[in-house]
């Protein structure tokens, strides 16, 4: 009867092909999706074992549901587009980079669904198939997988929301929002306003990017820099303005002016008419070109652009123009 059962486990054994986890060179083989992906760009996984497509790698996303009910799609077993053997990467354990190699491969998840959801936390899994066995490799944690449309729907809500409550707020106090970007003669000040739209594009990507990959992402030095230099000219301008008009005053009262859109292109001196200013023309063209690139890159590339130091040298520039008249004497 004991000889019997063995034979039965046995044959059990050789029909059915085993569920391992899949080594490489003695060592174990790992599974690397990077974080924050999009599902609207090329998906990567990396495994560190040399698979070729005739074994039939397959991806798997595993999802929690304390709160969401479980998806149709999620025991799908997607098929990549293409298997790279032999690729190299980079990965960062511990806060050190460990470079690795195996095989990547490519996946197009632009139909999964995500409904309404910026990002969805999933478990991947990778099986092949390998001289008859069945191998599966799991990712030693979980990932984030990113909607950018519905991170910019979200984001483009919560951003609203915020300006709406700026704008009534101020319109209940002075009954014109535009007086936050007023310089102190009155008139609509191009550097206020450069330092607004800087904040609400650069605070809307964060939160985009922060939805996505649910942590607060890396900003790039430069737009560091790029912010810095339009405060810093704000301030400036705002200064020298403040002794221009304290000196044409002496001590009088100044008459109110209503702000206006068209402030921004036009120069103002105490006692002289306005006039058009080809440095503020300059200066709110390079800021409107920089915003509409930042924005499209930072969608387009998946991650907060980092401004090349060359544009951020022309918007100094523009700025240095910008300042000059007000410092002449």
């Amino acid at each position: 009867m004991m000889r019997r059962a063995f034979w039965f486990i046995l044959l059990g054994l050789i029909l059915v092909p085993s569920v391992t986890l899949a080594t490489s060179d003695g060592q174990t083989t790992r599974l690397f999706m990077p974080d924050g992906q999009l599902k609207s760009h090329t998906v990567r996984v990396y495994v560190t074992h040399d698979i070729s497509a005739n074994q039939q790698p397959r991806l798997m996303l595993l999802r929690s549901h304390s709160v969401t009910k479980k998806a149709v799609d999620e025991a799908t077993q997607i098929e990549p587009g293409i298997v790279a053997p032999g690729q190299e990467w980079v990965e960062r354990v511990s806060g050190q980079e460990v470079r690795r190699s195996g095989t990547l491969l490519l996946f197009d998840l632009s139909t999964l669904k995500f409904r309404y959801k910026a990002m969805m936390r999933v478990m991947p899994v990778v099986s092949w198939t390998e001289g008859g066995l069945k191998h599966i490799v799991v990712s030693s944690r979980e990932v984030n997988l990113g909607n950018i449309i519905a991170a910019i729907g979200w984001t483009t809500l919560v951003v609203g929301i915020v300006v709406l409550l700026i704008i009534f707020l101020a319109w209940r106090n002075t009954a014109n929002p535009l007086q936050l970007l007023t310089g102190v003669e009155g008139y609509l000040s191009l550097s206020k306003t450069q330092v607004a739209c800087w904040t609400v594009v650069v605070g809307g990507v964060v939160l985009g990017y922060s939805m996505v990959k649910f942590e607060v992402p890396e900003i790039p030095t430069s737009l560091l820099a790029l912010m810095g230099a339009s405060l810093v000219t704000g301030g400036v301008g705002y200064f020298r303005d403040a002794k221009q008009v304290q000196a044409a005053t002496a001590g009088g009262s100044q008459t109110p002016t209503a702000p206006k859109l068209t402030d921004l292109l036009r120069a103002f001196a105490p006692g002289q008419a306005t006039k058009l200013s080809l440095a503020k023309a300059q200066m709110l063209f390079w800021t409107l070109l920089l915003i509409v690139i930042f924005v499209s890159k930072s969608i387009l590339d998946g991650a907060i652009w980092n401004v090349p130091w060359p544009l951020v040298a022309l918007m100094g520039f523009s700025q240095a123009g910008y300042l000059a008249p007000k410092l002449s004497p």
